[in-house]
């Protein structure tokens, strides 16, 4: 039903003279107003619980410090949270190498230069026998002298400094190997030289991962597990049943750099490879770029990128 023009201006003077109208637009002002400020309220206790979770995470605390470890699974968390016994290799590119020994391989011979399989085999044998007692012996690691190794070098081709250095040990009242083991990847190649001596190179890395005995607990009852990398560069002659040493070099990575020099490697935890990084000097290293030839010379201690 249409409404007359007249009727409806009637109707609207009728409305606006309503002493009832004024109060309720007045209440519904006020609603309105209060809704908004409840909103905005909300908003701000939002932003500002963010922007303290955000400070925590990127401020005051170091980035090396989990925050709520135990909600997160470890296989997500930031690369630089400290390591554990959970998983002791998370995020390293060892993590599929062959443990301990088993990553020496031999290669196989084949005669040549007047020497036979057999008489190569020997000397390869040999030579891996040295890097593994040195290396990733147990015994070796917590202290023990490897003199049956060392004795097939010939004393005058590797001074005392080298022979040391040859030698990985930890002191076993600070770190403990990790029951995972110690992962090995690397080379071993044999030539005839000019001179007709049989000449050994070898190339091999190792990544040790350590316990801490006391204190340096990611989580309650979860102690930290720091990496050191070992890189050994080395060329040897058989000569008369020994190997004499020629080229050789050895790289440390994550190793205090600043410990005392005494035949022991000293693991730095994630807060000391933060501040090492952040310290450092010269370039870091990336101790797993394979194809880098290491500076002539034992005990090359470097920054990692990455353990």
């Amino acid at each position: 039903m249409s409404v007359e023009p007249t009727e409806y201006v009637a109707r609207l003077r009728a409305q606006a003279s309503d002493p009832g109208r004024e109060e309720a637009l007045r209440r519904d002002r006020t609603i309105r107003r209060r809704k908004i400020a409840l909103a905005a309220g909300a908003g701000v206790l939002v932003l500002g619980g963010f922007g303290f979770w955000l400070a925590d995470v990127t401020g005051e605390r170091p980035p090396y410090e989990p925050f709520g470890a135990a909600t997160v699974r470890e296989e997500i968390w930031p690369l630089e949270w400290p390591y554990s016994v959970d998983m002791p290799f998370r995020n390293s590119p060892a993590t599929g190498w062959a443990e301990g020994a088993d990553g020496i391989y031999v290669p196989g011979a084949l005669p040549s230069g007047g020497f036979t399989a057999e008489d190569i085999t020997a000397v390869l044998e040999d030579v891996r026998t040295l890097l593994a007692e040195t290396s990733v012996s147990e015994r070796t690691l917590a202290g023990a002298e490897p003199t049956e190794a060392l004795a097939l070098l010939d004393a005058r081709g590797a001074g005392d400094g080298v022979r040391k250095d040859m030698v990985t040990r930890f002191d076993p009242e600070e770190v403990y190997l990790d029951e995972s083991g110690i992962r090995t990847r690397g080379s071993m190649r044999y030539e005839v030289s000019a001179a007709g001596e049989l000449v050994v190179h070898t190339d091999y890395t190792f990544v040790y991962p350590l316990v801490w005995t006391r204190g340096h607990e990611v989580l309650p009852g979860v102690p930290e597990v720091s990496r050191v990398s070992v890189r050994r560069q080395m060329t040897v002659t058989a000569k008369g049943g020994k190997l004499v040493l020629g080229a050789y070099a050895s790289e440390v990575g994550n190793h205090d750099c600043s410990a005392p020099k005494d035949g022991r490697l000293h693991p730095l935890t994630a807060e000391g490879r933060w501040k090492a990084a952040r310290a450092a000097e010269g370039a870091l290293v990336d101790p797993y770029e394979e194809q880098r030839v290491l500076p002539s010379g034992p005990g090359h201690c470097v920054t990692p990128t990455r353990t």
